[in-house]
């Protein structure tokens, strides 16, 4: 299934990680929408158009927490093209470290506001917009791996935690629909061309996911943990 012209919504991370799912999906033709926090993201998102190839970037002023205005984008969305056919939610958990006894209440609230509230209103309001079309594919990114090997990010290892749990009751909800769920695991530490215990290189993840939306995926047990026909 061709990328080209198809709508992938892009939120979550900033970092190098999303560059690259970004680049490789503008490199097939699709149109990604990119919702920016502020002025200052739109630093990032022009790294991604200078190779912007065959694709369309588009971005949209959004802070993904706030439901009521995420919520009006996802319609803005539909109103335009009819339909979202890949979600892609890709939130890196906190940067503070410190020992959880150690945490600053403001430091908690944000982390909870940006990984946790903002990945389920990203997850919410796709499904609600897939189940309306009857199609699309939703993947959720999981960095577990590079959190847990810190002994002082006990809140980033946290918020990862409940971002797996949430995406295990999504994924029990679009059972028996036309919904495909992918759960991604990455590891930075693992090398680039090769899928180790499940993990795999975030280097690797954009042409990775465009495979997977492509179906020239085989085997993908050795991937995902969750999977929509599983």
């Amino acid at each position: 299934m061709s990328l080209k012209n198809k709508v992938a919504v892009l939120t979550g991370s900033t970092g190098a990680t999303a560059i690259n799912i970004a680049q490789m999906l503008l490199k097939e033709g699709a149109i990604v929408v990119v919702p920016a926090k502020s002025a200052r993201d739109l630093l990032w998102i022009k790294q991604i158009e200078d190779v912007a190839g065959k694709g369309t970037i588009i971005t949209l002023l959004a802070n993904y927490p706030d439901f009521y205005r995420a919520k009006e984008i996802a319609d803005d969305i539909i109103e335009r093209f009819g339909k979202i056919d890949l979600s892609i939610a890709c939130f890196e958990g906190s940067a503070v470290a410190r020992p959880l006894s150690q945490v600053e209440i403001t430091d908690w609230e944000h982390t909870m506001e940006q990984n946790i509230t903002a990945f389920f209103v990203a997850a919410r309001l796709s499904f609600s917009s897939m189940k309306t079309s009857r199609h699309g594919m939703f993947i959720s990114i999981d960095f577990t791996a590079q959190t847990i090997k810190g002994t002082d990010v006990k809140l980033a290892r946290l918020s990862q935690c409940m971002q797996r749990e949430m995406a295990k009751m999504f994924c029990e909800e679009v059972k028996g629909t036309n919904i495909k769920y992918y759960h991604l695991y990455v590891d930075a530490g693992k090398r680039n061309n090769k899928v180790e215990d499940n993990y795999i290189h975030p280097d690797e993840l954009g042409a990775l996911i465009v495979d997977l939306y492509k179906g020239n995926i085989t085997g993908t047990q050795a991937l995902f943990e969750w999977m929509h026909d599983k």
